[in-house]
């Protein structure tokens, strides 16, 4: 999954060619080849290769201030625009006379990087570059009853435009979908995003800013060709704008507590909101409205992909005697003839999809309640 979505990156966002990638990865043409002629991601994660450091030569030592100095410049820089570390060999060859191999400014250069982005905190964003993201809890009136509900924050940190979504958890499936949603609202993907150590999308953290990512994270990242950043541990303030936002939705968007008869009326409510509220806001230091600057950032971002994420969970379940399955304490119907046979279970916020054969042999709208029976038209 990993070796996938760095190929697609390199290809799609940074425009290399499969020769550079081929080069950059370490890896053959035809590997680079197979993975571009792929619309889906495979299902297991690559291990990462550990590379053990070995002390610098005199030659590579001459070199280490002017990487340094390109590396820093280019976080200030346009993402689309910036060094690969096989355009640094070729101009310490061309301008400085550097005599070193490139597999090994190669390595320098990941390991100077790491060293950099993890000490830099960019005061301003390029368009298109950046968005941040966060949950928040929030209050409404469900069907008459104070309903504790979650609600996805994104807002993209040059135009300062604002996404909201609710859901009535922070499961993995609600965590996919609002990406689905919020890139469709934004009209584009940014470059990167960043993220806390939330465990919808960290399985564990590494040294540094290095994470052992989630599955499902990694595929929403190869569909949509963007790139994670995690803020270190116990450092939320990194991404501070998020932060504020959370709180300024709660407080805007849902004083006083709205009534509603369902979540999509109050996700209807929300989407209206985040529209409105770009109308009126300005972005800080200019006299640009956030809708207006939004318009310019949507020019720099990565166009949406043809098909839709499958924004679900996946497990998987045994069909008992009684032609049914159970999901979090729901049972849910399937055709007898897959009776005491496995199959899989595509767990959506809005229904639960099984699956045998690679084929949906069932699927029902999700049940929120607990020891539920649920058979075709036993909901709504």
């Amino acid at each position: 999954m990993a070796q996938f979505y760095n190929i697609k990156f390199l290809h799609e966002v940074e425009g290399l060619s499969q020769r550079q990638i081929a080069q950059k990865l370490g890896i053959s043409r035809n590997t680079v080849s197979k993975y571009l002629k792929q619309n889906e991601a495979p299902t297991t994660i690559n291990r990462q290769n550990s590379y053990i450091g070995r002390e610098y030569s005199d030659e590579t030592r001459r070199v280490l201030p002017i990487i340094d100095q390109w590396l820093e410049d280019d976080l200030k820089r346009w993402g689309k625009q910036k060094h690969t570390a096989a355009r640094i060999f070729r101009r310490l060859q061309d301008e400085y006379n550097f005599k070193g191999s490139e597999s090994n400014i190669r390595k320098v250069v990941a390991k100077r990087r790491k060293k950099l982005q993890d000490v830099f905190i960019p005061l301003d964003f390029q368009l298109g570059h950046q968005f941040q993201f966060d949950w928040g809890e929030a209050d409404i009136i469900l069907q008459g009853r104070t309903q504790r509900i979650y609600l996805f924050c994104m807002q993209l940190s040059a135009s300062r435009v604002r996404f909201a979504r609710a859901y009535l958890h922070e499961k993995q499936e609600a965590f996919l979908d609002g990406f689905v949603h919020a890139f469709e609202f934004f009209g584009g993907v940014p470059t990167e995003g960043l993220f806390d150590n939330l465990k919808t999308a960290v399985v564990k953290i590494l040294q540094g800013r290095d994470r052992l990512e989630q599955e499902a994270f990694l595929a929403l990242q190869a569909h949509y060709l963007f790139k994670a950043e995690f803020c270190n541990v116990r450092s939320g303030n990194e991404k501070g704008r998020i932060e504020g936002t959370v709180g300024y939705v709660r407080r805007n968007a849902l004083v006083p507590l709205p009534e509603v008869q369902s979540l999509d009326e109050l996700n209807d409510h929300l989407l209206k909101w985040c529209l409105k509220d770009a109308e009126q806001k300005t972005v800080p230091h200019t006299n640009e409205k956030v809708a207006q600057m939004w318009e310019k950032e949507k020019e720099y971002l990565h166009p949406l992909p043809e098909k839709k994420f499958e924004a679900c969970r996946l497990v998987s379940c045994q069909v008992n005697k009684t032609s049914l399955i159970t999901v979090e304490t729901n049972q849910y119907s399937i055709p007898c003839s897959y009776v005491g046979q496995g199959v899989w279970v595509k767990i959506f916020v809005d229904r639960v999809s099984v699956v045998a054969q690679n084929q949906v042999i069932a699927e029902h709208p999700r049940s929120y309640e607990r020891n539920q029976m649920i058979k075709p038209g036993s909901l709504p």
